[in-house]
């Protein structure tokens, strides 16, 4: 079966590339506008050094994943990559949570309805970022007031389970919550060296058993190359057909599910 979806993989890798050229010879202008997306399609489908993982293979509890109603826009997690990363959640049956990057909380609301965690957001305020020397104009505007980062979450969190927290990731007092995350998910500022930064403090919450997921994988440049460097020193898998990649620690893919809490949430 993963020879399969390599072979078409590979195929499909070629007639994209095969287009890129043959448009950079007869429409060059139209090939520089294209180039962007041609880019993203070749990193989805094909990553040196990181092997692929298609979510259906993510062990699975059997019961059905519940999703919020809410308008996406840009900056929130495309839908497909969002049922990946609760399929993960689902199989890990986390206790404690740690997020980089809250923005709206479509992410984290969502997981607070799909396993019965503790969940730990981080996001940067407009108040706290001064004048964000360094950022580059897209990550600028990602930057929200504080009042409204986690607006999403909100109307979910009436046990108080989600606990929002402001600051700089790279400066951020992690000591508390060493070793103590089962699930750590890396979507902040996307820029390599917040990447890198976020990762290694990921490395250092995660506890003996539990996954560290990055978002934007295959998506953009600067996560690409933080997550091909980490991925030296580190097994880490790309979800096929996403922006998300896996590293897991003291679980094996053919492990079932931990048992669910009896109240935990569920699609009806």
């Amino acid at each position: 079966m993963k020879f399969i979806r390599m072979r078409d993989g590979f195929s499909t890798l070629t007639t994209v590339w095969r287009r890129a050229f043959l448009d950079a010879i007869v429409a060059p202008g139209k090939f520089r506008v294209a180039l962007p997306a041609f880019r993203r399609a070749s990193d989805m489908l094909f990553h040196s050094g990181i092997n692929s993982l298609h979510p259906s293979e993510i062990p699975t509890d059997g019961q059905t994943i519940k999703f919020l109603p809410g308008e996406w826009g840009p900056g929130d997690m495309p839908i497909a990559d969002l049922y990946a990363l609760l399929r993960v959640a689902r199989w890990v049956q986390p206790k404690k949570i740690f997020e980089f990057g809250t923005y709206h909380g479509i992410t984290t609301s969502n997981l607070a309805v799909n396993v019965d965690a503790e969940i730990l957001t981080l996001d940067l305020s407009r108040e706290l970022a001064g004048d964000l020397a360094g950022y580059s104009s897209s990550e600028k505007e990602l930057v929200m007031p504080a009042s409204e980062i986690g607006s999403a979450y909100r109307n979910v969190n009436g046990h108080g389970k989600i606990h929002q927290l402001l600051g700089d990731s790279r400066a951020f007092d992690y000591q508390p919550f060493r070793k103590t995350m089962d699930l750590v998910l890396i979507d902040a500022c996307h820029m390599y060296d917040y990447v890198m930064a976020d990762s290694q403090n990921a490395f250092e919450l995660l506890g003996e058993r539990g996954a560290i997921l990055w978002h934007d994988f295959g998506n953009l440049l600067d996560v690409n190359r933080a997550v091909k460097a980490l991925a030296q020193k580190h097994p880490i898998f790309h979800l096929e057909g996403t922006w998300l990649a896996l590293y897991l620690r003291g679980m094996s893919l053919d492990a079932p599910p931990r048992s669910a809490s009896p109240n935990e949430c569920s699609a009806p």
